[in-house]
């Protein structure tokens, strides 16, 4: 496969909340947000299976959110990380994830509504080692340490893309 392809789309219905400090799901307009606090770092999990075309590189994650209603200034900031579920290696019972990288904060849109996309690059020893197969989690969180928007902000979709 060639580079710069998508190899997974994960919609915000597709998530799942640890046991605490989860970021709310909810609608916007009809469609489905999950909205993260301004104050508390909340969490979003997403569990996949890595394509079979994917060919090892490294790996840019993509952020398409909103800022919440009335929230038009400010800058809105996540990191992320993967944790591989290899088969006969990873106990579940505990979490594994290789080391949160951050993206860099980006300014709410002056209007209300508008998507604006964030994204980062990963090298493939910067998400665990995961390979093509490989079951994995991406772990998603609001950077409430280093954003400055006052309200909530709402992912819509992450994307997976081989860089």
């Amino acid at each position: 496969m060639a580079s710069g392809n998508t190899l997974l789309q994960f919609a915000a219905q597709a998530y799942e909340a640890p046991a605490s400090n989860y970021a709310q799901i909810g609608t916007r307009n009809a469609h489905t947000i999950l909205a993260f606090d301004t104050t508390t770092q909340e969490t979003a999990f997403f569990t996949g299976v890595m394509p079979r075309h994917y060919g090892g590189g490294g790996l840019t994650v993509y952020l398409h959110w909103i800022a919440a209603t009335g929230i038009v200034t400010g800058t809105a900031a996540f990191d992320a990380a993967f944790e591989r579920m290899s088969d006969g290696a990873t106990d579940l019972n505990s979490d594994s994830f290789a080391t949160a990288k951050a993206f860099t904060p980006a300014t709410v849109p002056a209007t209300s509504g508008v998507m604006t996309v964030s994204s980062i690059a990963f090298s493939n020893a910067e998400i665990d080692g995961i390979v093509a197969g490989d079951s994995f989690r991406l772990r998603i969180r609001r950077d409430v340490a280093n954003d400055s928007a006052a309200g909530d902000i709402q992912l819509l979709v992450v994307e997976i893309k081989e860089t």
